[in-house]
């Protein structure tokens, strides 16, 4: 008996041994396939065993285990993968993104997190690294050829000009059309400059228009590398929660977050090089003169033929340089399970196309979570923009002048050379001896009548929640926008701009703060079957601004630019306050994560709008039903998910400042002392009101690979705020009052997925399409045309809008026709025309789409977006310009014998084909046809290739041990660009950014014209 016990304990012994050698410690790093940092807290598991051990900080583990047994490594946010142990003793393992996991939770109003299957609006989200890769400083123009059902308009070409956003079409006639801009959840100012309609101020007082500078929107000085994801909320469904001020919906800004673990540093780069995309095509066979003869006392170019051998200079060609900037970018990032951080800091500077042009920008940023305890948690975060730009005048120029740089090169002769800009004695060189008739040379405008700003920003916010129930919480946000915007315009002593002969300088001060309270109250808990979410708020929102206009004339010493160097100084100071209080709430309930409902209700009071008028209410409703659920189609290969999608909302819209009662403005005229302002009183005035109807379907197929969404929307914008001239016997200029409605309607398409996807290979494709039909359903009586004066460019033609057409319509002059719509020919064989404005076009486009493509080859990566429009007419002024000098392309049939297609109208009324020859004469160039507005009307329909860009991310085993990740990168931006616009882009809004109702697009004239360029970038991490 002994003996048997003896041998069974050696067995056990022998077997524990056996076990215990065939057991080894296996350690490794876990590090992230995105920018190849290390992942704390990430469980590594035995499969099919309980227990387990996280990664350190540092990503480090170590687990005991068996060769023959496989470990399961997963995190949050991650693709889970197994390893097979073997032999190995360390494994380092790199986990993938898991994008579909991502894509799932979105960020909507007031920086709720939602799963994106109970929302039921639409909604397009935009990654860091497709902002990233537009190489774009302007986070607006990052979005173009991204979002379904939104239309970007870019002011030119020039360092830092803005750029226009409006999401389903313009929703007012008169008012702000762009979406509203939030970042980490407080409202972020977006204004760009536009003429102030303050009395006594705007371009009558210092002489500077829309058109005249091509300044920023204020969304640009948010720095790209600092944006981990863009939201865009399209309609007033989407964007209920946030009131009046996200009336034409809003763009979600979230910022990068430090993370858990050891820190890290990433440092990224860009060189890039711009030419001008393209020029106007212009005659070179006349040169200066009128009448086919020389004359030296004439600007335009209806002179003699140059003579063989004869000098030419090419003077639009050779006045554009090559613009570069580069870009430099740093992150320290890092924290632990209680606190994170991020810091970065942004340098750019950017030079254009047109000499001793720039733009510069610094950014500083500091964010920062920190976990007080489990129930209290707290973010906060700070950051200092400072940008600086120097630009030339453009368009017009000042007001009343006879225009900018570029207009000013349409109308110098090719026989003279425009680089020779000063006399001997440093004074200014004329083409001809007219002080007032002569025009400023290109040269002397860059040089000496430099248009410079600068703008010192602090963004700030903190948030507290508290949450002492699991079901329970409660969120306090408060946040700050504030900086000081300086802009300067110089007219140096001998300047051709009106009124500033003997030199001149004006400046403004902008100084604009705003602050923004929110509180929130969430409630989330489960009864059965049930799923329920309550939401209370409250939002407190105050916006001021402080303007200071100086203007100072006549230098004493022309060479000391300065307001204290003048002779004549005025001084003008503008305020205005601004207050919205809101209270909101919002109930969801889900059945089994089927079918979904939610129901929101704002109330919001406005210091803006009269006292019986301020306080209006909103609603919205929407409900979602995911059918697949119900027909059990989830494991179904072909379709693995469908939800269908209602919604309603209504959403106020209010005024600017100082709307309802006529503020006072100093008589300089007669009698002195004060007199009523431009705009008359008002005590009725009203809120607009948008209603919004939505319909949409979530689609998707082959085991999610790919993704379709569909959505059709009507909305309606009732109770117009516009400001119709009225008789001047009124006291007033302009009165503001409710009228007219205007309607959207339209579909978007969204499809995404992945066709190709293996070991080595993959592609990725996102498609969307938009098509929006916009209309002005009615103007209140007698108003037959509402007319928008910053979108008046050239004399012939302007932006306005009728009923019945687009808000974004075209008022121009046209031929005279005959019932059959020919051009009825006069009895001198030439068209007629009528002097007065008639509907000519429409500036918004038919539809839109982009295409992105991403293809992945191991470490090598192509991608490619194309951007698609149809329609969308543009007023090509610059044509204008040019037949009106006589450098047209069209001019240099001059003298040749021509037969107009049109009709002459016979003496019984009737109307017979025009048969009679005439001659192509200046007079017909200059009079007639530069007389005619729809003669310069084109379609800017294109296709353009936006971006292109290689990347090559190094294998970390071919890099020194202090790197985590490389990556290089090469981008061409308007490689290339079809369309049958004979201008210089069709993509273009020279008026600027900040143009009312129907915007700037499609106003070309004079601007810094559109680039291509290169861009050439490393990022590394340490």
């Amino acid at each position: 008996m002994k003996k048997k016990l003896l041998m069974l304990f050696l067995g056990v012994i022998l077997l524990n041994m056996q076990v215990i050698a065939q057991q080894i410690t296996v350690t490794g790093k876990v590090t992230s396939s995105d920018d190849g940092l290390p992942l704390p807290g990430v469980s590594v598991k035995i499969k099919g065993k309980v227990g387990g051990v996280i990664t350190d900080a540092s990503g480090n583990y170590s687990i005991k285990a068996q060769n023959d047994e496989v470990l399961l490594f997963s995190y949050i946010g991650y693709l889970s993968q197994e390893k097979q142990i073997g032999a190995a003793k360390v494994l380092n393992v790199v986990l993938n993104v898991d994008s579909k996991n991502l894509s799932e939770v979105v960020v909507t109003a007031f920086n709720i997190a939602q799963d994106r299957k109970s929302i039921n609006y639409a909604f397009q989200n935009v990654a860091s690294k497709d902002i990233e890769e537009s190489r774009q400083q302007n986070i607006v123009n990052a979005l173009q050829g991204k979002i379904a059902g939104a239309v970007i308009t870019s002011s030119g070409g020039g360092p830092g000009e803005g750029a226009n956003i409006v999401l389903r079409g313009a929703t007012s006639l008169d008012g702000d059309n762009q979406p509203l801009f939030v970042v980490d959840g407080v409202a972020l100012d977006n204004s760009s400059f536009a003429e102030s309609l303050a009395p006594g101020a705007g371009s009558g007082f210092n002489g500077i228009l829309g058109r005249s500078v091509g300044t920023p929107n204020r969304a640009s000085d948010i720095n790209p590398e600092d944006i981990e994801s863009v939201t865009v909320l399209k309609g007033p469904a989407a964007a209920a929660l946030y009131g009046v001020k996200a009336g034409n919906g809003a763009i979600i800004i979230t910022t990068k977050k430090g993370k858990t673990g050891a820190t890290s540093i990433v440092y990224n780069n860009v060189f890039s090089w711009d030419n001008v995309l393209r020029l106007p095509e212009t005659q070179s066979i006349y040169k200066q003169g009128t009448g086919g003869v020389f004359d030296p006392t004439s600007r335009d170019s209806y002179g003699s033929p140059f003579l063989p051998g004869e000098t030419m200079y090419d003077n639009l060609g050779d006045f554009f340089i090559t613009g570069k900037s580069q870009t430099h970018n740093v992150s320290v990032s890092g924290g632990s399970e209680k606190y994170t951080f991020r810091l970065s800091v942004s340098n750019a500077n950017q030079n254009g196309v047109v000499p001793e042009t720039e733009y510069g920008k610094t950014s500083a940023r500091l964010a920062g979570t920190a976990k007080v305890s489990d129930k209290i948690f707290i973010t906060g975060s700070a950051n200092y923009i400072r940008t600086t730009g120097k630009r030339p005048l453009q368009g017009p120029g000042l007001f009343g002048g006879t225009g900018g740089f570029l207009v000013s090169i349409f109308n110098w002769p090719k026989n003279d050379n425009m680089k020779n800009y000063l006399n001997p004695d440093g004074t200014r060189r004329r083409l001809i001896a007219s002080a007032t008739g002569d025009t400023d040379n290109p040269y002397f405008t860059i040089d000496k009548n430099p248009q410079s700003d600068s703008n010192d920003r602090f963004l700030g916010n903190v948030g507290v929640e508290y949450k002492p129930l699991k079901w329970l919480s409660f969120n306090y946000t408060f946040g700050t926008d504030l900086y000081t915007e300086r802009n300067r315009s110089v007219r140096a002593v001998g300047t051709s701009l009106p009124n500033n002969l003997n030199g001149g300088v004006g400046e403004t001060v902008n100084s604009f703060q705003s602050l923004t309270s929110n509180f929130l109250v969430t409630a989330e808990k489960s009864f059965g079957d049930f799923n329920t979410s309550i939401i209370l708020g409250n939002a407190i929102d105050q916006a001021k601004f402080n303007t200071i206009d100086v203007l100072g004339l006549i230098f004493q010493n022309p060479d000391f630019i300065s307001i204290n160097n003048t002779v004549n100084r005025s001084m003008i100071q503008r305020n205005s306050v601004k207050r919205i209080i809101g209270v909101f709430a919002s109930a969801s309930v889900d059945y089994k994560k089927t079918v979904f409902l939610n129901v929101t209700g704002r109330n919001d009071w406005t210091s803006t709008l009269p006292v019986k008028n301020r306080s209006f209410f909103y609603p919205s409703i929407s409900l979602g039903y995911e059918f697949t659920k119900t027909l059990q189609l989830e494991d179904d290969h072909w379709l693995n998910y469908g939800k269908i999608r209602v919604s309603y909302a209504d959403v106020g819209k209010d005024t600017a400042p100082y709307r309802i009662e006529s503020p006072l403005q100093s008589n300089t005229f007669i009698g002195g002392g004060f007199r009523n302002g431009f705009f008359g009183n008002n005590p009725e005035l009203k809120p607009e009101n948008r209603r919004s109807y939505e319909i949409g379907l979530d689609l998707q197929f082959f085991e999610r690979r790919l993704r379709l969404d569909a959505t059709f929307y009507r909305d309606r914008t009732i109770n117009q705020i516009i400001a119709p001239r009225v008789s001047q016997a009124t006291g007033y200029i302009l009165q503001y009052i409710n009228g007219g409605s205007v309607q959207n309607k339209g579909i978007e398409l969204m499809l995404s997925g992945t066709p190709v996807k293996n070991a080595n290979f993959s592609w990725d494709v996102n498609f969307n399409f938009a098509r929006n039909i916009n209309e002005v359903l009615f103007l209140p009586f007698p108003l037959t045309i509402l007319r928008n004066s910053d979108a008046s460019i050239i004399n012939v033609a302007e932006g306005a809008s009728y009923p019945g057409k687009s808000v974004s319509s075209i008022s121009a002059t046209d031929y005279i026709r005959d019932p059959e719509g020919r051009i009825i020919i006069d009895a001198n064989g030439y068209p007629t025309f009528n002097t007065l404005f008639s509907y000519a076009g429409d500036r918004a486009p038919k539809y839109t789409l982009g295409l992105n493509n991403t293809f992945r080859y191991k470490e090598l990566e192509l991608s490619f977006l194309l951007d698609i429009r149809k329609g969308g007419d543009v007023i090509n002024g610059n044509e204008w310009e040019l037949v009106r000098s006589g450098l047209s392309k069209q001019t240099e049939n001059r003298g040749n014998p021509v037969v107009f297609d049109g009709v002459v109208k016979n003496p019984d009324g009737s109307f017979s084909k025009n048969t009679k020859q005439v001659e192509l004469t200046q007079g017909y160039l200059e009079n007639n046809l530069a007389a005619v507005g729809t003669a310069f009307i084109e379609d800017g329909s294109w296709i353009r290739l936006r971006t292109v860009t290689l990347s090559y991310t190094f294998k970390k085993k071919y890099l020194p041990k202090v790197f985590s990740t490389a990556n290089v990168f090469v981008t061409g931006r308007n490689l290339m660009l079809l369309t049958h616009y004979s201008g210089i882009d069709p993509e273009v809004g020279v008026a600027g950014a900040g143009v009312r109702g129907g915007g700037s697009a499609g106003l070309d004239y004079g601007g810094v014209p559109s680039r291509r360029g290169f861009d050439l970038g490393l990022k590394v991490g340490f």
